[in-house]
């Protein structure tokens, strides 16, 4: 990619970009995808990491927020490389840097910048996570509990079994 030639796509994004949360990544990829082909992705979505590159395969699309060795990494390079993806889809026979593709990643960079997405707008609160002493404490108190009510229908059902013994005793003596 010559910069001459994607100076009008980088100088849409600010000079600085906030990093690239995984579930934040997986969340831009599906509405980068469905805004550049018009239709959502048919498979599933995960996460990857190290030097993948964020492209489908197998009917699964791998996204990677962080990818290593790359001049580009988060929000420029995700939305670089889905832009290449959907520019072969789009036009199977022409090269990934034809004149297709800088339109198709303008196009994703103006979405992101206009969605909020780089202010955080994508961005889940982290769930807190649960005490785990007291969640493991609360499961034996519910086993105990359901431990107990079998115990008292046993020792119902072994009375009434007795009862019956004792009863066909009776009657074969």
């Amino acid at each position: 990619m010559s910069d001459a030639k994607y100076h009008a796509v980088n100088s849409r994004w600010p000079e600085t970009l906030p990093d690239l949360e995984p579930g934040e990544a997986i969340s831009a990829a599906k509405r980068l995808y469905r805004r550049a082909m018009g239709r959502p992705w048919k498979g599933t979505w995960k996460l990857t990491s190290g030097r993948r590159f964020t492209w489908p395969r197998r009917g699964v699309f791998y996204v990677n927020p962080k990818r290593e060795r790359s001049r580009e990494t988060g929000w420029h390079d995700l939305v670089h490389m889905i832009s290449h993806y959907c520019h072969r889809q789009k036009n199977p026979g022409q090269r990934p840097h034809a004149a297709g593709h800088e339109s198709i990643e303008r196009d994703l960079v103006l979405y992101v910048r206009e969605q909020g997405w780089l202010d955080g707008r994508l961005r889940r609160p982290e769930k807190a996570k649960p005490d785990v002493k007291a969640v493991r404490y609360e499961r034996v108190v519910a086993g105990i509990a359901r431990w107990e009510t079998k115990l008292r229908r046993a020792e119902t059902a072994l009375r009434k079994l007795k009862r019956q013994r004792a009863r066909y005793e009776r009657l074969a003596a």
